[in-house]
């Protein structure tokens, strides 16, 4: 049950995260408010977010769906991912006082480093619990 659950999560946050893109590569990337040293940083990130991370989740869903071993291995690995996308993007944002504005940038920020930082520590503690 508890598998199948974090399955669920595992494909919605690998959707998010393919959603995000589209959004940024239509919308942001060409809002010409945003800053040039923000851009080039978040451009930087669609491999790994797309290649690496919804990648894993998606084979870790499927595995953990169908009840097999690779499923648990994939769900540890990425929550490698999501820590490290969690962190960089909590050090960058503090570092650039992204977190210090009230618009929707700050708050899409929160959202997303509290969101990849709680579902890398669950994929984690089922890994732990369940390899």
């Amino acid at each position: 049950m508890i598998g199948t659950i974090l399955a669920i999560l595992q494909i919605v946050f690998a959707v998010g995260l393919i959603g995000f893109w589209i959004y940024f590569f239509l919308v942001e990337n060409k809002d010409p408010n945003q800053e040039e040293w923000y851009l080039k940083h978040e451009r930087s990130f669609p491999l790994p977010d797309i290649g690496l991370i919804a990648v894993c989740l998606i084979v870790a869903a499927i595995g953990l769906l169908l009840n097999q071993r690779f499923g648990t291995f994939f769900t540890i690995v990425a929550s490698g991912a999501l820590f490290f996308l969690g962190l960089i993007d909590f050090s960058f944002n503090l570092q650039n006082k992204r977190f210090t504005t009230k618009d929707m940038d700050a708050y899409m920020s929160i959202f997303i480093v509290a969101v990849a930082l709680i579902m890398g520590l669950l994929c984690l503690l089922y890994g732990i619990f369940n390899f």
